[in-house]
């Protein structure tokens, strides 16, 4: 019976099938906070994003539930807001319910807290955020060099004059794509790139953004934007097309980041820097697993404490390229 439950692919089919049918029928409930005093382990995993409707958040999510799944466990997710102190506050709550596992895209810097939560057991990972210690585990992609490809591709297109459209810099994915793109404006002369704040990464926001520059003066206008996601360059991609005094990408190139679905069907395919997600939150998983299993072990062996990278690829289409 506790196989059913916890370890579900230990059975077989045919097996799984009578438990059910007798869990059914008694009504069953199995009772895990009596099974974690037993046995000190919790079926349960907490995931904690800054952004759970982002639009690149739902697809790790689900490679990280898949996997949770399929070791007969549980995923909690919850959403800080981007609020560092909303982040403690539920990594605190993840403590109290003595879960086996944390994931965590923090807005913060969390590492000393997930420390004290390791030193009694409950391991973590660092999703899409590189550790600062080596003692943290962490799986991350490095937008240093997304935010290079993107900037670079625009100046190799003769671009001269880019924003960067983004929110939120504080956060180190955004300030790392930031740096990313300063690194190859540095390194060519005469280009200029000027940021662009947003109040957040949608859609609407870069609607917002590219009618305020659609009011200045067509010489005072970037000639090249590089948009912090795939959402925000769909905005501006979208004022402009409705807009018959400017064209993309003759007059205004484009670039997004992350490659969403919706990248390549825009009314101007999307030029953007694709990320890979699904592989990222099962890589996620994976070391949360590993990190687990070292803790328990006898003797409490020493986890792995891996720091995945993941690297980003240029996907380029019709928003910067002249025809």
């Amino acid at each position: 019976m506790s196989n059913y439950f916890h370890r579900p692919r230990k059975l077989s089919e045919g097996t799984r099938q009578r438990i059910r049918q007798a869990v059914d029928t008694l009504g069953f409930v199995p009772n895990d906070a009596a099974r974690t005093l037993r046995t000190g382990v919790s079926p349960v995993i907490g995931y904690l994003a800054f952004e759970l409707a982002g639009a690149t958040t739902p697809e790790i999510a689900a490679a990280i539930e898949q996997r949770v799944s399929a070791e007969g466990m549980y995923m909690l997710m919850a959403n800080d807001t981007a609020s560092e102190q909303r982040e403690r506050a539920y990594l605190q709550l993840f403590a109290k319910q003595q879960v086996s596992g944390v994931i965590i895209a923090p807005v913060g810097n969390v590492e000393a807290e997930l420390a004290r939560m390791r030193s009694f057991g409950i391991a973590s990972v660092l999703s899409a955020r590189r550790a600062e210690s080596p003692a943290q585990a962490s799986v991350s992609i490095d937008h240093v060099e997304g935010g290079r490809l993107a900037a670079a591709h625009l100046i190799e297109q003769g671009r001269k004059r880019i924003g960067f459209v983004s929110s939120s810099l504080e956060l180190k994915q955004m300030s790392d794509r930031l740096n990313g793109a300063l690194s190859a404006v540095h390194a060519a002369t005469g280009v200029t790139l000027e940021v662009l704040p947003v109040p957040e990464r949608s859609v609407e926001a870069g609607i917002a953004c590219a009618d305020a520059l659609l009011r200045r003066p067509p010489a005072e206008r970037p000639d090249a934007l590089f948009c912090a996601n795939d959402l925000l360059a769909i905005g501006v991609v979208q004022a402009f097309a409705a807009n018959d005094g400017v064209r993309v990408p003759a007059d205004i190139a484009v670039v997004g980041y992350d490659d969403i679905e919706f990248a390549r069907s825009t009314i101007v395919p999307l030029t953007t820097v694709r990320t890979p997600q699904a592989e990222l939150g099962t890589a996620v998983a994976d070391l949360l697993f590993a990190e687990i299993d070292a803790l328990a072990s006898p003797g409490g062996g020493s986890p792995p404490r891996h720091q995945l990278e993941f690297s980003p690829e240029l996907v380029v289409r019709a928003s910067t390229v002249r025809q």
